[in-house]
């Protein structure tokens, strides 16, 4: 047996793709730690730097060529990774040249070939790169932006571990000699602090997991990522010391600094000290170990501060940014390896800080001009890699406070709106896509002040045919006319994701406007009328806190029904918290949502209480026993459901399937996932889906073929989930609520007849958030006074879901969650969610 490792580094390219310095450094760290005798203990490493393309394919051929069975192959790469329009990964020499892609560079599938052919059955492939950094101009990413990894370079008895699966931007750590991941790779094998079992033996899932981790402290957008086909996870790659005083003070000082959040406490600090003495080590030694422990951690805290600086700069200059400015600053994330969350997070507070600029008034609507925009990918730089942004723009707007009006009259006094701003009372139509001429006309008429014409529009529009009067928003600006005509009315705000997914938007407004519609037919909040404004988020973090900073501003609304998403609420509900104006998500599952502060509280259920219910009846009453766990990660609300079901799963007597499923990852090969999961012996799988990647997570039950049941969140529960259900027929989802689920309440009825058709769980905690708001706004019109009176034991209201009654958390009391499953409609080729008796 003998263990031989090829190191290619290649940081001088052709004009076209970008200088790569650290890629030299890297496979020298590499042959450094490869060649220890008490570390790699390789018999033999070669250096290719700066290659050209023939050497690269001819070196790679000879790694694998007339090996024996027990040798352990090695191949690491550090340079550009290229993909092309079908998602084939290639990766680039010196000679590469950008117009010549397919001639100038080595395709991983000749990598594959070679590997298949080779003897060895212990083959290990690391990728420092990105996979498509040469195609920044002239060729955009596709649609889905997989990279098929698992197909191309996978392969019994082997392990290949990626520093990130991104197809963005990605940049090395200007200061640092090594990339991000090869950094943390060498430490991990140096140190052998990545022997996490403490075995003498450092395996590659044992590595990938220490840089991981570490790479993700300094760079939480960084995702490194491994693929492992049978023992593969298991190779052992180098030894690590047992009883080295050193490893054993580092091992402590993790502890404590993942239990203190980044920190040390005065409790860690103590025991510390107590085994340092016990481990006989200097003050210099120990300083340096924790220096280096806390490495990646002050890396991020230094990102964050520079983006903070770079942010304050730029307001300065004019707020709110230009466009411009948020290209760049996006690009500044994107540098910094910075996530969404993180953004939004820096920015919320000091947006909060900014006075109101009255932005140009818009005398006339104007008709929305369709704005496509094409992101190309830049040129793949190693290191810190960031997370794609999408599409969507950043929008801030702001609106001047309504003048009541003196009396009830048949027109209202005409104001000054802001169109194009995210938010309308009436004033623009933000569901695009749902009108027709009555409710252009109408909202033209509210624009100018003239609401009795607004209102004989609006209901012509909702009486044109059965499509129409399903559209919330028609019905939301019919009332706010109508209460436009009142002498005064209480105004709350809404906001839903109309651009990137205008069907769950509309569940929400649903909701939202049915509880409006009600109260103001019934003589309104204490004889004032509920005026609803409708916002447009997105699902988008900093969207989300743009608009609460204007909402908290604007001290006219009185409380917000939202956010949809976790991350969008998430991202927001700080700032609710901040100024004290209450927050209700009728759909965000965050466990940690609530704990924000007392100004947050969510109809949705928490996250928790859809584990239990799921995982009991998965167990005690279906059986199952070995549950593979499919999660968006980008997902925060997804990343809390792995947590909280693992731990649902235990607790009912279940086991976790070991196999990795992350549906966010670039190169997500559903079938295989599924084929490995049935190796090891799993019966069933769970899905935990963002609701943006629902597409993604049904390709994994379509997968399934019947094999594993399947049980999904709450976030399925979709009319797309139904028109994709010939191949997950049997799905079983979990729901606040079904038309059936309360047999003597009035809600279905009433929803019925208000929309012409039945709804769905979304629109039913929507209703009930917004009933809730009601029910506290007849009690009081402050906002620091609402929070408590929702908070108070005395505070209860009859919704849809039940009894609505908040813990001190803000959740739900009693939030009973009810299992559907989808079934054909006996006759057709249609199919409907039904009840599961329990």
């Amino acid at each position: 047996m003998v263990k031989v490792a090829l190191l290619i580094g290649v940081s001088e390219y052709e004009p076209g793709l970008t200088p790569l310095p650290a890629a030299t450094k890297d496979v020298e760290a590499m042959q450094r730690v490869l060649l220890h005798p008490e570390i790699g203990g390789f018999d033999e490493v070669t250096l290719l730097i700066n290659p050209q393309q023939h050497q690269i394919a001819v070196a790679i051929e000879t790694l694998f060529d007339g090996r024996q069975k027990d040798d352990l192959l090695l191949l690491f790469f550090s340079g550009h990774g290229i993909k092309d329009e079908n998602g084939k990964l290639y990766f680039a020499a010196r000679n590469t040249r950008k117009t010549l892609v397919k001639s100038t560079t080595v395709p991983a599938s000749f990598v594959h070939e070679v590997m298949s052919n080779s003897r060895s059955r212990r083959e290990i492939v690391i990728l420092d790169c990105c996979f498509s950094g040469a195609f920044a101009e002239g060729m955009s990413a596709k649609d889905n932006g997989f990279v098929d990894i698992r197909n191309q370079l996978g392969g019994e008895g082997r392990a290949v571990l990626t520093s990130s699966t991104s197809t963005q931007y990605s940049f090395e750590q200007q200061g640092a000699e090594t990339s991000t991941y090869t950094r943390y790779i060498v430490e991990g094998l140096e140190t052998g602090a990545a022997d996490r079992d403490e075995d003498g033996w450092i395996s590659v899932d044992e590595l990938h997991e220490y840089a991981t981790k570490a790479v993700q402290e300094a760079a939480p957008a960084m995702k490194p990522e491994i693929y492992a086909i049978k023992e593969g996870y298991k190779i052992n790659l180098a030894r690590a010391p047992i009883d080295d005083p050193k490893l054993k003070y580092r091992r402590e000082v993790d502890y404590w600094v993942e239990s203190g959040n980044g920190e040390i406490s005065f409790t860690g600090r103590a025991a510390l000290e107590g085994l340092q003495e016990e481990l006989e080590l200097t003050s210099e030694e120990s300083a340096a170990i924790e220096t280096k422990v806390l490495a990646p951690i002050e890396v991020y805290k230094k990102k964050l501060q520079r983006y903070e600086q770079a942010f304050r700069n730029e307001i300065k200059l004019g707020f709110p940014p230009s466009d411009k400015t948020r290209a760049n600053l996006k690009r500044l994330q994107q540098a910094l390896g910075l996530r969404d969350q993180d953004i939004a997070l820096i920015e919320a507070p000091i947006i909060t800080e900014q006075p109101l600029t009255p932005l140009p008034v818009i005398v006339n609507p104007r008709s929305p001009q369709n704005s496509n925009f094409k992101y190309y990918i830049g040129a793949c730089i190693i290191g810190t890699i960031g997370v794609f942004l999408g599409s969507a723009s950043v929008y801030f707007f702001l609106r001047t406070n309504p003048s009541p009006s003196l009396t009830v009259k048949p027109t209202c006094a005409k104001e000054q709106y802001n169109l194009d701003d995210r938010i309308s009372l009436g004033e623009e139509i933000l569901l695009k896509q749902d009108t027709n001429p009555d409710k252009e006309a109408g909202v033209k008429a509210f624009f100018g002040g003239d609401c009795q014409t607004a209102i004989n529009k609006f209901n012509s529009y909702r009486q044109a045919n059965l499509t129409n009067r399903t559209d919330p928003e028609g019905l939301i600006y019919l009332n706010n006319a109508k209460a436009r005509q009142q002498t005064e009315h209480i105004k709350i705000a809404v906001s839903v994701p109309i651009g990137t997914n205008p069907n769950v938007a509309k569940e929400i407004l649903r909701g939202v406007a049915q509880a409006q519609d009600e109260v103001n037919s019934s003589g309104g909040i204490n004889g004032k009328a509920l005026e609803v404004a409708i916002a447009n988020d997105d699902n988008n973090p900093s969207e989300a806190v743009q608009l609460a900073s204007r909402f908290v501003k604007d001290t006219s609304i009185l409380a917000v029904v939202g956010h949809n998403s976790s991350n969008a609420s998430l991202s927001a509900a700080p700032v609710y918290q901040k100024d004290g104006l209450v927050m209700m998500s009728p759909t965000s599952f965050a466990q940690n949502l609530t704990s924000v502060g007392n100004y947050i509280f969510r109809t949705a259920p928490s996250v928790k209480s859809i584990a239990d219910s799921v995982s009991n009846y998965a167990i005690k009453i279906a059986g199952k026993t070995n549950f593979l766990i499919c999660v968006d990660y980008q997902g925060i609300d997804n990343q809390s459901f792995n947590n909280e079901f693992v731990k649902a799963i235990q607790a009912a007597g279940g086991q976790i399937n070991s196999t990795e499923c992350d549906i966010s990852t670039r190169d997500f090969n559903p079938s295989a996932v599924i084929s490995q999961a049935l190796r090891s012996n799993a019966n069933a799988l769970v899905l935990g889906l963002y609701i943006d990647k629902i597409k993604q997570g049904l390709a994994v039950a379509e997968s399934n073929q019947g094999r594993l049941t399947v049980f999904g969140s709450p976030t399925l529960f979709t009319d797309e989930t139904l028109k994709e259900a010939r191949g997950i027929n049997g799905l079983i989802i979990s729901a606040p609520w079904y038309p059936a689920a309360f047999p003597n309440n009035i809600f279905p009825e009433k929803a019925q007849k208000v929309w012409g058709a039945t709804v769905n769980w979304r629109t039913a905690t929507a209703y009930d958030a917004t009933l809730a708001i009601i029910a506290g706004l007849q009690r009081t019109n402050r906002r620091d006074e609402l929070q408590k009176v929702l908070h108070s034991l005395s505070f209860s209201v009859d919704g849809a879901t039940g009894k609505i009654q908040f813990l001190p958390s803000g959740d739900r009391k009693d939030n009973t969650i009810f299992l559907v499953k989808i079934q054909q409609i006996p006759g057709t080729d249609k199919y409907q969610f039904v009840p599961i008796q329990p």
